[in-house]
């Protein structure tokens, strides 16, 4: 398997992470900002109501675009966000980040593409099992890690860790797509040039 799918299941995990690490953190974080819990999950519904309707409204603006492009949007939009939504001094300006790293979702969708892109018709199956790992890990794993650190040390610190590591990662996984990306597409379309003709072919 391409090592750049790695990386894809890495990134779903902080996205994963990042996604919901404030469904766990709402207390410290409505005591933080001096709102109501109510209020506070208003954080999560913005982002799910973003994921909704403004990934699959990116998926199609970018339907032209390389894969690598547009997973590269959404990494960007994804870090620049989650950055924002550290750094938020009020409700409005983490609901504002929220919404953006909504958009930010659309990463799932183009690494998936990205993936079975880069392998043999075969090993398809495999490539997503691969890509979406890391969101599983996300939903047992990051999850609980985050809430912990955030009653114990306050709601900012698994943020500011989820910004941090989509900010890392990315960077990490630039230098393995393009290599990956010629080595998958190669394998493609050997794969397909050695399947044998069809008799109404011959």
């Amino acid at each position: 398997m391409p090592p750049v799918l790695y990386f894809s299941a890495l990134c779903n995990l902080v996205i994963g992470s990042g996604a919901f690490v404030l469904g766990g953190i709402l207390e410290p974080m409505s005591e933080s900002l001096n709102i109501s819990v109510a209020a506070a999950g208003q954080a999560m519904t913005a982002y799910a109501t973003a994921t909704a309707v403004l990934a699959p409204l990116l998926i199609i603006l970018t339907a032209r675009w390389t894969r690598k492009r547009a997973v590269q949007l959404a990494l960007l939009l994804f870090a620049t966000d989650c950055l924002l939504c550290a750094l938020a001094p009020s409700l409005a300006v983490l609901l504002l980040g929220r919404v953006l790293m909504g958009a930010g979702a659309m990463f799932t969708a183009a690494a998936s593409a990205l993936a079975v892109s880069m392998v043999a018709p075969s090993q398809r199956g495999r490539a997503l099992s691969i890509t979406f790992l890391g969101m599983s890990i996300s939903y047992a794993v990051g999850l609980p890690v985050d809430a912990w650190l955030g009653f114990e040390y306050g709601w900012r610190v698994p943020v500011w860790l989820s910004a941090a590591a989509s900010w890392l990662i990315p960077a990490t996984m630039a230098s393995a797509l393009a290599a990956s990306m010629a080595r998958g597409e190669q394998a493609g379309r050997d794969e397909a040039s050695a399947k044998p003709a069809s008799p109404s072919a011959r």
